[in-house]
């Protein structure tokens, strides 16, 4: 039997479907296989869906898939299997929600589930999880907290997520840094995952930072002394505003971050615009690009604390000329890779284990 390449499978199945399942399966296909989503799993799914009405609901049956998975593995005894059971349908239901607009009432119950599947999970990953909630304002921030094995109080790291990944989806980056002795407190900040719904996007994101530190100050089980940032896409520009004016943070990273997130509108992806739309409280797309152009560091002359910018120069979504800006702040050091995609996520492994090895060093000096 002839073996068809999985890529040509793929390509095939786009055939067929419409241009927002297509480009959402052209821009974000490896970062859904480097964060959870077995290829057999995406492939599977992306075949069954011909309609961008359909996104959600299918991802829901794959989730399910992996639910009744869980399930049956509980009834066994077999609790392993169960927990990874369920944080594959929690990823599973957090891409089908990512960013699905269309109908906001099967978008959030999604979420929800996201939120649900995870926490049956949380004590199957290694180490395991701890959910937390820190206070901001009137409102209170759900953030997944994580420390490693035999290390009394390690240094932490901050993880933010982007426009449209959540604190779940970041598990995957977070392994890394934790097999390094490093603990690692993963966010929805204001316009993410748990918060998106009561919180629009805070440009001057140092805001929820500063209430995040606040709060790792008063845990006596990590050193709030040698905390470090690291943020994604948005949550890129996000983390150099952090370094920008958070002098607590003693390392900054920042993968894939706009300097100016406006400048970009007219070539963002409709999707991503759709859920910037939406996630910044906006009341329609003029005022969406209103609200985008406060996502900016102009007038950021210099950084707090030693600053990692890393990109990939084939990014098609926050193209290379961001960085080079952000790179003319001082104190930030760009590391580039040449065929690099959005985040990097076509070199998932080699990008997150530099980063992961430069926040170690910066993190264990005293």
């Amino acid at each position: 039997m002839t073996q068809t390449d999985p890529r040509e499978r793929t390509e095939h199945a786009h055939g067929a479907q419409d241009e927002r399942v297509a480009s959402a399966a052209k821009h974000w296909a490896l970062r859904f296989v480097s964060n959870g989503v077995e290829l057999g799993a995406f492939q599977s799914t992306i075949q069954r869906i011909e309609r961008w009405e359909q996104w959600c609901s299918e991802w829901g049956v794959t989730a399910r898939g992996y639910e009744e998975l869980a399930e049956a593995a509980e009834a066994r005894g077999d609790t392993l299997t169960a927990g990874e059971s369920w944080v594959r349908a929690a990823i599973c239901w957090h891409f089908g929600k990512f960013v699905f607009i269309d109908d906001l009432t099967q978008q959030r119950a999604a979420h929800n589930r996201t939120v649900a599947d995870f926490r049956k999970g949380m004590a199957s990953l290694e180490p395991p999880a701890e959910r937390v909630e820190i206070p901001y304002g009137r409102r209170r921030l759900a953030g997944i907290l994580r420390r490693p094995s035999g290390v009394k109080k390690p240094p932490v790291v901050v993880l933010i997520p982007g426009l449209d990944s959540v604190k779940e989806e970041l598990q995957y980056t977070a392994d890394h840094f934790l097999r390094r002795g490093l603990a690692t407190l993963s966010i929805d900040g204001p316009g993410q995952g748990e918060a998106e719904y009561e919180l629009p996007i805070e440009p001057a994101y140092e805001r929820p930072v500063a209430a995040v530190l606040d709060w790792v100050e008063t845990r006596g089980d990590v050193d709030a002394s040698r905390a470090g940032l690291y943020g994604i896409s948005l949550g890129g520009y996000y983390a150099l505003r952090g370094a920008a004016h958070e002098s607590r943070l003693k390392a900054v990273v920042s993968n894939a971050g706009p300097f100016k997130f406006g400048d970009l509108w007219d070539q963002l992806p409709p999707l991503t615009r759709q859920a910037f739309t939406q996630r910044s409280g906006a009341s329609s797309e003029p005022d969406a690009r209103r609200r985008a152009d406060l996502l900016t560091l102009e007038g950021v002359d210099s950084v707090l604390c030693p600053t990692l910018l890393v990109f990939g120069k084939l990014d098609r979504i926050i193209p290379f000329s961001e960085a080079e800006r952000s790179a003319r702040i001082l104190g930030v050091e760009l590391v580039t890779y040449e065929t690099g995609n959005h985040g990097v996520t076509d070199q998932a492994f080699e990008s997150r284990t530099m980063v992961a090895d430069w926040l170690r060093r910066q993190l264990s000096a005293t």
